[in-house]
């Protein structure tokens, strides 16, 4: 991560305190990628891009997004966009993680894994997202940070395929 994407992430941080109009900007991004190329096109004036920014985006951001467009940044803005959730998260003391499954999980099961990550990470709450993921033929990966609890059955097949191939 360079370090300008840190520095706008900071910034985006401390001046916007709705998350859910980044969230929003951020899926809007994503969604609509020639959004990003209009806005880092040097052909098209800056009035305009600044007239697009003002009809799409709410008032918070609207200022913010002006000065990374002005200073050639708005390639970054997905980057950008993560920094933050990645410092508004540690602010907030909350965990991420992600869970990949086969088959979806009772809230029970929810509540359970939320604590459990609660303990690992020592965080307050958990941002768990989640993935649907067919190959995995049975049971769950999860992935907190650096470390991953896999316990799916496609381990499970591969680690005895590696056992009978040993002897």
């Amino acid at each position: 991560m360079n370090g300008a994407v840190t520095s706008y992430a900071n910034v985006l941080l401390s001046l916007c305190g709705a998350p859910d109009a980044v969230a929003d900007a951020q899926k809007a991004f994503q969604n609509c990628p020639q959004l990003t190329d209009a806005l880092s096109n040097p052909t098209i004036p800056e009035a305009e891009k600044f007239a697009a920014i003002d009809r799409i985006f709410p008032e918070s951001l609207r200022t913010f997004l002006k000065v990374v467009c002005q200073n050639g940044q708005i390639d970054s803005i997905l980057e950008i966009f993560s920094e933050y959730e990645v410092l508004e998260r540690r602010q907030r003391n909350c965990a991420h993680a992600v869970l990949e499954y086969v088959t979806p999980l009772t809230d029970a099961q929810l509540s359970a894994m939320k604590k459990m990550i609660c303990a690992k990470t020592g965080a307050a709450e958990v941002q768990l997202e989640l993935k649907q993921t067919p190959s995995l033929l049975g049971g769950f990966v999860l992935h907190i940070g650096d470390d991953e609890y896999d316990r799916s059955m496609r381990s499970a097949v591969r680690n005895m395929r590696k056992s009978l191939i040993r002897r």
